[in-house]
């Protein structure tokens, strides 16, 4: 009885000696990567360009609803952007690379004179789902000092 008891106590007490990583780390990186983040929809088709086998440019016009990162001036505005990807066929083309479709692009400002003037900071992770959450942890982060 008094082992069972004891063994109740200390398994509600073991929360207070767990440290988790609430994926702060992760969500860091992509931010150190990326000039703007936004969070917005694809209002042009994507047109791709390959100009090497299995990575394709794709260039479209990018509605901005929330910057989560960078200049906020460009919320509500529409910038021409370039999602350049890892793709193989067609199992590995993102579901999100299509006109209409809402998104969080992570962007790096390409060097002048180039044009877009923004592509994505990753080939991986450039792209990521609207998730409400997520959109205010990449802010909250970035706001971080």
């Amino acid at each position: 009885m008094i082992r069972t008891q004891l063994a109740i106590a200390l398994a509600a007490m073991l929360p207070l000696f767990v440290v988790a990583d609430e994926g702060d780390d992760t969500l860091r990186s992509m931010l150190a990567k990326a000039d703007l983040v936004t969070l917005g929809k694809l209002v042009s088709e994507p047109v791709g360009i390959i100009d090497k086998p299995g990575v394709p440019h794709y260039i479209c016009d990018f509605a901005v609803e929330a910057v989560l990162k960078g200049d906020a001036s460009l919320t509500n505005t529409t910038i021409k952007v370039t999602i350049t990807r890892f793709e193989m066929g067609e199992k590995d083309h993102h579901p999100l690379i299509r006109k209409d479709s809402r998104c969080i692009l992570l962007l790096k400002k390409q060097r002048p004179g180039t044009t877009p003037t923004w592509a994505t900071a990753d080939l991986w992770l450039g792209v990521q789902h609207p998730f409400p959450w997520l959109a205010k942890s990449l802010k909250r982060l970035a706001n971080e000092k």
